[in-house]
């Protein structure tokens, strides 16, 4: 029981130092105001490219999708990226994160593809974008916030207190790309008012005016400055695709996807990323809860794979969780070649301290450690956090490899002393002559029950441990080597024990006392 005792301190004390370097943060502070220029050209030379197809409703499952097909096509090598819009928005957080994650992106030239429309949300993500081409029908703009009132019980727009932060975030998004953040200002806020005018080199310039209360907005303003006809009192900006050309928040027009193709210049064909049932299934299978019911039915089944050698039916579902586990981290974009070969390093090296190697040693911990690392790493797509999603990313991976493991060390220890009598698993393991508790029919019929039968070894035989008990493993009694289970202390070879419980084939030990314990004659 020491041992045992000694596992869940190393196990708390590992996780609650990783927990705590990881959970220092520090803030990100400006030096100024001035917004940082991430325009690009297009590439002379595209050989990568790919085409992810992003339409319906942003929700979280489309967020993801889109998130991890990004993360893809980065470890694809692709040098460019459109992504096709077809969307009426959803939600702001989300598409604002996704706006910017497109304008951070340096390893690929960036294209939003809007062949019908890009509404709200959609819009949003657009800007985030290298460049935006649009079909002369299409329809980008209306950003406007709304939120459920549960006095109302209805949606209604949200205050200025909440839409006035998106507007400086929309502003600098847009001003980032080239692209006049009076209209994306504009496309949020339905009381203001954007006028143009062209300077004396020809070129556009915007200034913005709020509505004033019962006051027509004037149509021109000293200095040769004209509303645009989609600006207006009570509205919020909408563009077709023409007017977005026109006003320099879409770079060109297209009719179809063959003239998007000769425009960028391709002679070689897209990689593909369409939404699909298993991308459903990959969103909910890398949520904290069901990602956190993996991990504990693996290593659940493991340890009782363990416990009771020969069953095979644990191994089974501990190899089926890691399978789903990885398998959705691959396809959601997290997880690669690299945290499969940490993981199997990991078991190999706790495999080799369980049945090789005596004693809990640097094998047993470094095989822990690795098969953490893994899992961490695959569930995030970076390597150390720099924004505040990154760091909400690493934190909630931690906490549920922690609550798993907990639960997992709960499950090991009620199972090691209860298996054989706990539903299901008590019919996972074999039998021995007469499981009904009689000895004969005779016996069964005058209700005389029979002592448990083993046909090498009885209640109260001593013997040695030839293997680690951990908590199965071999005891030698005599010349005979029978499969044992230890009554939940680990027993190192060698260690003289004696039988106290047998249930069929389960044969329990515990370790010799030889203060208390005397010697059968």
């Amino acid at each position: 029981m020491e041992n045992s005792k000694k596992m869940w301190r190393i196990f708390l004390l590992a996780f609650l130092a990783i927990a705590s370097m990881f959970a220092v943060r520090s803030g990100h502070a400006r030096g100024d105001d001035k917004v940082p220029s991430r325009t690009k050209p297009l590439p002379t030379s595209i050989k990568n490219p790919v085409l992810i197809k992003f339409t319906g409703e942003i929700d979280y499952r489309r967020t993801a999708y889109l998130r991890g097909k990004l993360v893809r096509a980065k470890s694809l090598g692709a040098d460019l990226i459109v992504v096709e819009i077809d969307s009426p928005g959803g939600l702001k957080n989300e598409s604002l994160e996704l706006a910017e994650e497109l304008r951070d992106i340096d390893w690929a030239y960036t294209v939003a593809y809007v062949p019908r429309e890009a509404i709200s949300g959609a819009a949003l993500i657009a800007l985030g974008t290298d460049a935006i081409i649009a079909g002369p029908n299409a329809r980008l703009g209306d950003i406007g916030v709304i939120g459920f009132d549960p006095q109302l019980f209805a949606f209604r727009l949200a205050p200025a207190k909440i839409y006035s932060v998106l507007v400086r975030q929309a502003r600098d998004i847009a001003e980032s790309k080239g692209r006049p953040p009076d209209l994306a200002e504009a496309m949020i806020d339905k009381d203001v008012l954007v006028y143009r005018r062209i300077d004396a080199q020809g070129l556009a310039e915007f200034s913005t005016r709020r509505v004033e209360p019962n006051i027509a907005p004037p149509q021109t303003l000293d200095g040769g400055w004209a509303l645009i006809p989609e600006s207006g009192a009570e509205r919020f900006l909408t563009l077709s695709g023409v007017r977005a050309k026109e006003l320099g928040l879409a770079q060109v027009l297209v009719n179809s996807q063959a003239e998007l193709d000769q425009h960028l210049g391709l002679d070689v064909p897209y990689r593909i990323f369409e939404y699909k049932v298993t991308d459903t299934l990959v969103f909910w299978l890398n949520t904290p809860l069901i990602t956190a019911l993996i991990i504990i039915i693996g290593l659940v089944a493991l340890y009782t794979e363990l416990a009771a050698p020969g069953i095979g039916a644990g191994a089974m579902i501990a190899g089926l969780c890691a399978l789903l586990f990885f398998w959705s981290r691959y396809l959601g974009g997290t997880a690669g070649l690299l945290e499969v070969m940490l993981f199997l390093s990991g078991l190999a090296f706790l495999l080799m301290e369980i049945f090789v190697i005596p004693g809990w040693g640097l094998s047993g911990l470094m095989g822990l450690v690795l098969m953490m690392l893994s899992a961490i790493m695959a569930s995030q797509s970076f390597v150390l956090p720099t924004t505040d999603r990154e760091w909400n990313t690493l934190l909630t991976s931690l906490v549920v490899l922690l609550g798993s493991t907990i639960v997992v060390l709960i499950l090991a220890s009620y199972i090691t002393r209860r298996l054989g009598s706990i539903p299901i698993f008590n019919r996972l393991v074999l039998a021995g002559p007469a499981a009904d508790g009689f000895a004969s029919e005779a016996d069964k019929a005058s209700g005389k029950p029979m002592q448990p039968v083993h046909p090498v070894v009885s209640v109260g035989d001593w013997g040695l441990a030839d293997s680690v008990l951990r908590p199965a493993g071999r005891a030698r009694f005599g010349r005979n080597i029978v499969d044992v289970v230890s009554d939940g202390s680990f027993i190192e070879r060698g260690t003289q024990i004696r039988v106290t419980e047998i249930e069929g084939s389960r044969v329990v030990v515990t370790e010799v006392d030889p203060l208390r314990d005397v010697r059968p004659a």
